[in-house]
């Protein structure tokens, strides 16, 4: 009895493009995936390149896994959120002054 395994499908459009999962095949060897994911995957779109990986040898996080993901620093200054919130503040401070000092110098 032949043994049939999950393969994941990637294909690649075009050379300068990076390959992209598409979906799963069903089969008996990598061999076989392949001729089932031109089948399923390349019937109407063209493609330069298809791997196929068999799923148990695809590595993965957990999804409850939350400390993985979790940062070890703060680094928000990299982040455009980071800059717009220091720089607005900054800016509101300049303006403060800008309108003090001009109150001051109108008032001499």
């Amino acid at each position: 009895m032949d043994m049939f395994n999950v393969y994941e499908v990637f294909i690649q459009k075009d050379h300068g493009s990076p390959h992209v999962w598409v979906g799963s095949v069903d089969a008996g060897s990598p061999d076989d995936a392949l001729l089932l994911a031109r089948e399923n995957f390349l019937r109407r779109d063209p493609a330069v390149s298809i791997w196929v990986v068999r799923q148990e040898q695809v590595h993965r996080t957990d999804y409850e896994d939350r400390d993985f993901f979790a940062r070890e620093t703060d680094k928000t200054y990299r982040m455009l959120t980071g800059y717009n919130k220091v720089n607005a503040e900054k800016w509101r401070k300049y303006k403060k002054n800008l309108l003090d000092l001009e109150k001051d110098f109108v008032k001499d």
